[in-house]
């Protein structure tokens, strides 16, 4: 007996069946998800056990991505086609409208960021991200557009702590919230947003870039500030190219050493600030001292 043969409820032989899996059931499923899904989560919601059924779930995907309502994304892994078109007043837009950051160690000399802008700050462990970012909150919290800051590792009393040296007023003139996904859901689309940081499984970290789209769309005139971990003297984050996918503004961080990966929107056009790096002392775990720019030659592992 198939899974197709099988009805809702007991037969007259005792036999528990479930309805036939047709494309309307299957269109009905696809229209309940707006992420990538793959044939196993149709299966294990719709109840398909069979080789058979299976077999006729993937004719059934086929057919709806040859009409346009799904798209493959590799092997069995499937998204819903949004075909949806939202018009850009482009003529009407005023390229002087940025959003004025102000980051540790000066470095947004280097950088001109828009509305909707992605700055990430990836950084080994302990090398200084979260003192990067909790200056950017210090450094920014004035600022029009208000700041939040999305905390995922440390307690209270931690983060009193880290801030103390900082003299932030009190009450502290931003927003502080415990997160450590799903910021698409939750970030306001006209603030500043610094996150501490993005978690990633490390066998999903290719990931990365869904979920900074899904930021990116969320976003109308605020920024988001991410911070993500990255393997020791390496560049780039974990997910690698995935990390820079959107990203207007790209800082890697390692032990005393801040570098510069991309920027999108040079302050100066006649300045290149790719790869250029400095050295730094961070005193009391949160304040960047000494910082000095650096011209050593890159090693070819950094690139």
């Amino acid at each position: 007996m198939t899974d197709e043969t099988r009805q809702s409820g007991q037969n007259g032989q005792g036999v528990v069946a479930r309805p036939k899996l047709t494309q309307e059931r299957v269109l009905e499923w696809i229209e309940l998800t707006d992420t990538y899904f793959k044939n196993e989560d149709i299966c294990r919601e719709v109840g398909i056990e069979s080789y058979g059924a299976r077999e006729h779930l993937r004719k059934i995907l086929r057919r709806l991505e040859e009409k346009g309502v799904i798209r493959a994304h590799g092997r069995n892994t499937w998204r819903r086609a949004d075909c949806s078109l939202e018009a850009v007043n482009w003529e009407d837009a005023d390229p002087n409208a940025t959003v004025d950051l102000v980051f540790p160690m000066g470095l947004d000399a280097y950088c001109k960021l828009y509305p909707q802008a992605i700055v990430v700050v990836a950084g080994a462990k302990n090398t200084g991200k979260t003192a990067f970012l909790l200056n950017t909150v210090r450094n920014n919290m004035d600022h029009p557009l208000g700041v939040d800051l999305f905390n995922s590792e440390s307690s209270p009393e931690q983060l009193k702590q880290r801030f103390a040296p900082l003299k932030v007023p009190r009450p502290a003139p931003f927003r502080v919230f415990q997160r450590s996904f799903g910021f698409a859901d939750v970030i306001d689309p006209d603030r500043i947003s610094v996150i501490d940081y993005m978690e990633l499984p490390p066998d999903g970290a290719y990931k990365v870039s869904e979920e900074m789209t899904q930021i990116f769309r969320k976003l109308r005139k605020g920024v988001a500030i991410i911070g993500l971990q990255k393997p020791p003297g390496r560049d780039l984050a974990y997910g690698a190219a995935f990390s820079a996918f959107r990203a207007q503004f790209y800082i890697s961080l390692d032990a005393n050493k801040c570098k510069i990966i991309y920027v999108k929107t040079p302050r100066d056009s006649r300045e290149q600030a790719d790869n250029k790096q400095w050295t730094f002392k961070l005193e009391n775990g949160i304040e960047f001292k000494n910082v000095k720019e650096s011209y050593a030659p890159i090693p070819e592992v950094y690139r």
